[in-house]
């Protein structure tokens, strides 16, 4: 059994008499170094760049894909892993990144990376990933800056402790008439919230392994640091959560990718690879939220790219995943509302439909709980705990035993300082197993992936300045008319990013000779709302006098096209 679950897995590590498998994901160092190889081995295609540290020194990598001037060409950024625990998403962007290069010297990937940007940011929590390749492994979301999570005046005092000394931090539970956790039907191993509603009784405490350091009733409520990137972005931001920070974009690492963001006006769409779902399902119009004064819902027109986009991501076989929904406070929502770009966001792996199938696809854990993430549930008197919280843990646990996945702690009796007289038990699911599979398994959903973005890619808009058309009207004197058309399949810019005033729209700038007099017509104008994918949008003008007369019609996100009029 030890034997096949090796071969499987790869190189692991014997922790406490059992074995965590590290299924080859890349730590800070591994990432850097197969970063720098990316851009050494590709020169002429890439450029690798720091946009920022994190509070203990680690680098917030982007690598830019493309040829020339990659900041004058429209761009999609894909980012991944904002909550630390996502080590799925770090590895999807760098395979997806590697796929894309590799396939640079065919002629329809090397037209797009002539037109085209790729910004591949991997890791944007890096020192809460670190805690996956360290002693004591367990899912971590928060920052390293200490923080007080408990307002008791001390920081980071009260983190979890391994119990039963396997290098896991899993769960505890007590026996208790007042619990509020059942065991699940389908496996005695998996505890689920009781429904009183439906006549359900409770058996089991729970919280996460440890104990109350600070002894004020809660269990690893201020472990390290305290700060979860996704619910500190300002679209829904909740001040006084845990996790969330005493104010919005209070973090190194998200100011940063913020200040990148801003900088780059030729960013067009947005992929992030996290724990939220609109591409296997788009979102739905709500006319109530898109038309609120605070928009809160996606205007009906981005609805209906998010719905051609889901199109483009199924039809690579990426279906069956999960609903997530977005939380609040996290990046992919910031990126739509406030950044006014097309956001679109996808676990990248899920766990199969079908348990018995291996290597594909569909996690468990199906809608993120109020903790923020899937798994997620409250254990009384503590900060949100990871703990089996679905009876479709169920069928995780099938899929393992399947693919020979070590993906449960058996549960083991303990003497608890806590619980004097109870029976307290350590186990549960091993942490990071639900989202993160051995990387093997990962490959071909990487190359899904590429071919995604190829897809989307070749649809973004694209000006032409056609229909060119000049009529003499009188002695020296012109009506000049142009279409300036979308050739892309998608618009120039989201319906959302008219109400954005940082977005870049479609600008217009016609440029008279010395000796010509613009009688109507205006020299710069704003194509104020999105040209449509394959629309068109008519310009005039009334021009007197001899010369060339030059029409230019440009947007960092949707390129640019110049034409020259030569009037006799």
């Amino acid at each position: 059994m030890r034997k096949r679950f090796i071969s499987t897995l790869g190189l692991g590590l014997l922790l406490g008499g059992r074995l965590w498998a590290q299924s080859g994901y890349t730590d800070q160092a591994a990432l850097t170094k197969r970063l720098q190889q990316l851009n050494a081995q590709y020169k002429n295609l890439t450029s690798l760049q720091s946009i920022g540290k994190t509070s203990t020194g680690k680098d917030l990598w982007v690598l830019s894909v493309g040829q020339g001037d990659r900041g004058k060409k429209p761009a999609i950024v894909i980012v991944a892993n904002l909550e630390g625990w996502h080590l799925a998403g770090t590895e999807l962007t760098l395979q997806t990144a590697e796929k894309l290069l590799s396939g640079a010297s065919s002629d329809s990937v090397a037209r797009l990376l002539t037109s085209k940007t790729f910004y591949f940011l991997p890791n944007l929590n890096p020192d809460a990933a670190a805690q996956y390749f360290a002693k004591l492994k367990y899912e971590r979301s928060s920052t390293a800056r200490p923080v007080d999570e408990d307002r008791d005046g001390r920081v980071d005092e009260d983190g979890p402790e391994d119990l039963n000394g396997d290098g896991l931090i899993t769960q505890i539970r007590i026996e208790d008439p007042t619990g509020t956790y059942r065991v699940a039907k389908g496996d005695p191993r998996v505890l689920v919230k009781a429904d009183a509603s439906k006549g359900e009784q409770g058996q089991y405490l729970v919280y996460t392994e440890g104990i109350d350091n600070d002894k004020d009733g809660a269990f690893n409520e201020d472990g390290l640091g305290g700060i979860h990137l996704n619910k500190n972005f300002t679209f829904e931001y909740e001040p006084f959560k845990p996790g969330s920070g005493d104010y919005p974009v209070s973090e190194l690492e998200n100011r940063a990718l913020i200040d990148w963001l801003y900088e780059n006006k030729n960013v067009y769409a947005i992929l992030t690879f996290g724990p939220s779902n609109n591409l296997t399902e788009a979102y739905k119009f709500d006319p109530m939220k898109a038309n609120q004064r605070v928009v809160k819902g996606w205007q009906a027109k981005d609805v209906a790219v998010n719905e051609y986009v889901s199109k483009l991501y199924t039809a690579t076989g990426l279906k069956d995943a999960p609903s997530l929904p977005s939380t609040k406070g996290d990046f992919p929502s910031w990126a739509y509302y406030h950044f006014g770009k097309l956001s679109f966001s996808t676990p990248g792996w899920w766990m199969p439909k079908d348990t018995a199938r291996a290597g594909s696809p569909r996690p468990a854990g199906a809608t993120p709980a109020p903790g923020g993430r899937p798994g997620m549930a409250a254990g009384r008197g503590a900060a949100a705990s990871p703990v089996l919280g679905s009876e479709e843990d169920v069928e995780l646990l099938k899929w393992a035993k399947a693919n020979n996945i070590e993906a449960f702690v058996e549960w083991k009796e303990i003497k608890h300082p806590d619980f004097p007289g109870k029976k307290v038990e350590v186990g549960g699911l091993v942490p990071f197993v639900k989202w993160n599979p051995p990387v093997a398994m990962l490959t071909p959903a990487a190359e899904k992936h590429a071919s995604f973005l190829l897809s989307i890619a070749k649809a973004m808009p694209e000006v032409e300045i056609v229909n060119v058309q000049t009529e003499t009207l009188s002695s020296g004197l012109n009506r000049i008319t142009v279409d300036v058309h979308n050739k892309g399949l998608l618009p120039t810019h989201s319906e959302l990013g008219n109400r954005v005033k940082y977005e870049d729209r479609l600008k217009i700038v016609a440029t008279p000779a010395k000796n010509q007099k613009l009688v109507s017509g205006r020299t710069h104008q704003l194509v104020r709302t999105a040209i449509a994918g394959n629309g068109v949008e008519q310009l005039t003008w009334l021009v007197s006098g001899t010369g060339t007369f030059t029409i230019e019609a440009s947007s960092a996100p949707a390129g640019s096209s110049k034409v020259t009029v030569n009037l006799k």
